[in-house]
């Protein structure tokens, strides 16, 4: 438990230095960073990282995915996205004997899924620059608060297992506790920043149904991620987080809830 709470104090504190500078290539950064750790693990797990010619492929354009809407590259995304294909396939036809066309599958899928999916935090922060630490927050939020809710209800409630061959310890009320505890944080949230910014106006019910959409889709990352460590017979996709696991293992809610987050505030732009 002391690993647990100790290394959860260092990522925030990482965290914390991370968003005093959001408005800068710094998240762009931290972004790439963290989605070349979470496809290394994956890749790790899945054994495909041994084909190192594949991952050095996969790890150069997930490091670049977060940069793709930066000036200097702006203009040249579908030129990124086909050099990095048409690289794969000349890989898998260099060595067609040990590369198999589901290997090339799944590494073009985890290469696109983590990072764009990371990127969304980007998109986030730039689609509305006066409010985005506050919608950066509320993404976070809505990916971990969740978790943390459903564990403590789960821990004195839980009775009724929700995924027991994927994820034994989950229970129905325990997502109960975290989509409830989600809504709530939300409004809590939502409160603190119109107090502060006076003219601004929320709806605190559309907001309230969103922190409890966003536990579902942070659940429904979370075992994703486990379906993939039990196939792979591991426990966690790392320990660079002591206590918690690997990068994936913390961010594999994120992959679910930035995306819905970032098209739910654009279609009922929110703010």
């Amino acid at each position: 438990m002391a690993k647990r709470v100790i290394s959860a104090f260092v990522g925030l504190v990482i965290l914390g230095i991370v968003l005093m500078f959001y408005n800068t290539i710094v998240l762009n950064i931290a972004i790439s960073l963290i989605a070349v750790i979470a496809t290394y693990e994956l890749l790790l797990a899945t054994k495909y990282f041994d084909n190192k010619p594949i991952s050095v492929v996969s790890l150069l354009f997930v490091a670049t995915v977060p940069f793709l809407q930066t000036k200097l590259l702006a203009n040249h995304i579908s030129a990124v996205i086909f050099a990095f294909i048409a690289a794969l396939f000349l890989i898998m036809i260099l060595h067609s004997e040990n590369v198999k066309i589901e290997q090339v599958g799944l590494v073009f899928m985890v290469s696109t899924l983590i990072p764009f999916s990371l990127s969304t935090l980007i998109l986030i922060r730039d689609a509305s620059s006066d409010h985005a630490l506050f919608l950066l927050l509320l993404t976070m939020a809505g990916a971990w608060i969740g978790d943390t809710g459903a564990y403590f209800v789960g821990s004195l409630l839980g009775k009724n297992k929700l995924a027991p061959k994927i994820s034994p310890n989950k229970t129905i009320e325990g997502l109960i506790g975290g989509v409830l505890s989600t809504s709530a944080f939300f409004i809590i949230m939502g409160l603190i920043y119109s107090g502060i910014n006076n003219d601004i106006d929320l709806d605190f019910i559309p907001l309230a149904i969103l922190g409890g959409v966003c536990t579902l889709f942070g659940v429904m990352g979370d075992l994703s991620a486990s379906i993939i460590k039990r196939q792979c017979n591991i426990k966690d996709f790392g320990s660079i987080m002591p206590g918690h696991g690997g990068v994936l293992d913390r961010f594999d809610s994120i992959l679910f809830v930035a995306p819905l987050m970032y098209i739910t505030l654009m279609i009922l732009q929110i703010i």
